[in-house]
């Protein structure tokens, strides 16, 4: 309980300076103000648009990851069916910050990431998505290479008592999958409410070459919320929701999903024009737990060796943020942010071997982590400054970090720890500015300077012996790895058109210093454990890594019937030295220091172009888009990453809405039936063959609002 008081007061005694540091330098007049609109008119650290329900719901979509891919610069690792893993601009897992409605965060399960945090929320829940490239927006967390933020349909007050209900059902050929979602909403100004649940089912689908890719699953979901509002201007809400994930299958893991259950709880209020100075305050806390459970009970071995893992995963935390005026140009928030993670789980082994009819069965349990925790606090400010033609935002954030874990296992060869149940403590200094200007009406630039530091997650430092990284090495953690920081630049143009549309053209540079990477331990120090492991490795800190890249778009005015939208995005990425090792007959034989080798796993320059034309009033919209990517030849010689082909795409889809109440999306997705893989998508696990995705795929998406 101290710790919670001295979060609060540390919070109270900066919200005191800087009421101080206003009252002394305030303006004499002060306007009052309905609604804060200081903001950049152009958001520098975002460009691409938000992803709203209405994208989501048009589209043949299975889980979140899935949608982020049509992003520019986002794309994902796929290992299955289902739960694909989101990557912004080359940066990948915990280096990217996802949170839920503005603080809420999940911790997976799963140490090979089948579950990542995405996939404990459905497509069918989302209000929209923004995805913040850069370590710009520091009010939700640290981060290193960018921030995804998920807002979910919650209740909304009604100025008198309603009810209304809206349900979706959506189908897949190919997978022959389909998804229901049904929800209940309404109340009046001072109580409301909204309920909902859906259910999914999708079998194995075929690839472009006909081979049938093992990707099937079943998922369920329920949550509720209910907002009370006592008096103008403030509100409390409540929310729960569960979502639970059944037989799931993994092509590229070497277990299957057997169950995975979520529960979130969340408490917030929320007051807004308190006063004239003081237009907002927030004040949340979550609790979200995951119970992940996984074997190879669908897999050829299962016969003579069987493995189950079982993770409890819980993180619960809270949040205080306070936004008040300083003077006419300036807006300032001030808040402070605490999360608690606890992941505690188990791999047991069973071996059996028969020798003339006698047969044999022997039983290993080992810890995948042991009562591990991370401790973060956070102290964040925002302040935003209008001078003459600049919109200035500068963000600054501290983070006090810590970790300790009951495992027991120790590795200590000639007086050199190499793993033990060290505990960790890190103060993390992250900011950002950005500026943003109008060279004439039509015309803007902006450019961002930001530094974010990442402490490094629950995997990196307390994993043992399971193969978790992109190469086939069994992994153990390392609890005294330093946090990453990352320095970066991005310049942007925007130009607006009344007549032609709006063009925007980013690029972005930066470099990341004790980047985490793995290290082989030598045999005399660990063996692996994981049967056909090369060897065991270790995360470390190397020196360097350098990412760039840009961003394009183009959309035309959406007034006219005919409408044009145009993406591009290319990402590099390098180390300035990694180690290289000699693998001869599947044996490690030597090492070499390596210069300037690509990261693995980034992907290549693609782009999209989409037509849609607006027939009948809007009433029946047609769509055509075309994807092309690029082969990828920057690939990592030190992990021996293949280079993949390029390939084009065709999707089409039909929306029409003849009523008010009522709308159905038809459409097709590769409708040349092209077999090809992304960059990202993992092995198939036991061979050399890229993970396929889908070939082509008929849908069809009914909605009824009422």
């Amino acid at each position: 309980m101290k710790k919670y008081q001295l979060i609060f007061v540390v919070f109270v005694i900066l919200l005191n300076i800087t009421y101080n540091l206003s009252a002394q330098i305030a303006d004499d007049t002060i306007i009052p103000l309905k609604e804060v609109l200081i903001e950049s008119k152009l958001p520098y650290y975002n460009l691409s648009p938000k992803i709203c329900k209405l994208d989501i719901e048009q589209t043949a979509i299975r889980d979140i990851g899935d949608f982020l891919r049509t992003t520019p610069n986002v794309s994902g690792v796929r290992k299955g069916g289902a739960a694909i893993d989101p990557v912004v601009r080359g940066f990948r897992a915990s280096q990217i910050n996802v949170v839920l409605n503005d603080g809420i965060k999940i911790e997976g399960g799963c140490p090979s990431r089948m579950d990542p945090v995405t996939s404990h929320i459905e497509a069918e829940e989302i209000e929209k998505m923004e995805v913040i490239k850069g370590p710009y927006v520091l009010k939700y967390g640290s981060v290193l290479g960018g921030t995804i933020n998920i807002q979910t349909i919650k209740a909304q007050p009604f100025d008198k008592f309603e009810i209304h209900a809206k349900a979706l059902y959506g189908f897949e050929t190919n997978w022959n999958g389909q998804r229901e979602h049904l929800s209940l909403y309404g109340g009046n100004n001072s109580i409301f409410f909204n309920l909902a649940g859906g259910y999914k089912n999708y079998g194995n689908y075929h690839d472009g070459n006909d081979k049938m890719i093992k990707s099937s699953f079943k998922k369920y979901n329920y949550n509720g919320s209910i907002g009370y509002s006592p008096k103008e201007n403030h509100t409390i809400y409540l929310s729960y929701m569960e979502d639970h994930g059944r037989d799931v299958s993994y092509s590229a893991l070497p277990m299957d999903e057997v169950s995975d259950d979520t529960y979130i709880t969340s408490f917030n209020y929320q007051a807004t024009n308190l006063s004239e100075k003081y237009k907002s305050l927030t004040i949340g806390a979550y609790n979200s737990e995951v119970k992940h459970v996984m074997d190879n009970s669908k897999r050829a071995n299962y016969a003579t060796m069987q493995a189950k893992t079982m993770v409890d995963a819980t993180n619960r935390g809270g949040r205080m943020e306070l936004s008040y005026l300083q003077s006419k140009s300036l807006l300032i928030n001030v808040g402070v942010d605490y999360e608690d993670i606890y992941k505690d789980g188990t791999k047991s082994m069973t071996m059996k071997m028969t020798m003339d009819t006698l047969t044999t069965i022997s039983t290993k349990k080992t810890n995948v982590w042991l009562q591990s925790k991370i401790q973060n606090t956070g102290l964040f400010t925002e302040l935003k400054k209008n001078i003459r033609n600049f919109n200035f935002i500068l963000s600054l954030r501290g983070d006090y970090n810590y970790a300790s874990s009951a495992d027991t296992l120790k590795i200590i060869r000639d007086d050199i720890s190499y793993f033990q149940n060290n505990s960790s403590k890190y103060f993390n200094l992250s900011g950002s500015i950005g500026a943003t200007t109008e060279l004439s009406k039509s015309f803007s630039i902006s450019i961002a300077l930001g530094r974010g530091v990442r402490s490094p997650n629950m995997l990196e430092r307390y994993i043992k012996f399971m193969t978790v990284g992109f190469d086939n090495y069994d992994y153990i953690g390392n609890p005294l790895l330093k946090p990453e920081t990352n320095y970066q630049a991005d310049l942007t143009f925007l130009y607006k058109n009344e007549i032609l549309g709006n063009m925007y053209l980013n690029g972005f540079y930066s470099y990341v210093s004790d980047y985490i990477s793995g290290k082989k331990l030598p045999p005399s120090i660990a063996n692996p454990s994981t049967q056909g492991a090369l060897g065991v490795k270790q995360f470390t800190n190397i020196d360097l890594a350098f990412f760039r890249g840009f961003e394009f778009g183009f959309n035309s005015i959406e007034n006219y019937k005919l409408g044009v939208s145009l993406v591009a995005a290319y990402t590099q990425a390098f180390a300035v030295t990694i180690t290289k090792y000699i693998i001869t007959n599947n044996q490690v034989t030597g090492e070499e220091e390596i210069k300037n080798d690509p990261l693995p796993e980034i992907p290549p320059f693609e782009s999209t172009i989409s037509i849609y034309y607006k027939i009948f009033n809007n009433k029946l919209v047609p769509k055509l888009s075309f994807r092309l990517v690029a082969s990828q030849k920057s690939v990592s010689d030190a992990f021996y990453e293949m280079e993949t082909s390029g390939f084009g795409l065709l999707n089409f889809s039909v929306n029409y809405k003849p009523l008010k109440y009522f709308n159905i999306t038809v459409g097709a997705n590769n409708i040349l039936d092209r077999p090809y893989y992304e960059h990202l998508n993992r092995k198939i696990i036991g061979s050399t063959e890229k993970l396929y995705e889908p070939g082509r795929v008929f849908f069809i998406n009914f909605i009824v609002n009422i």
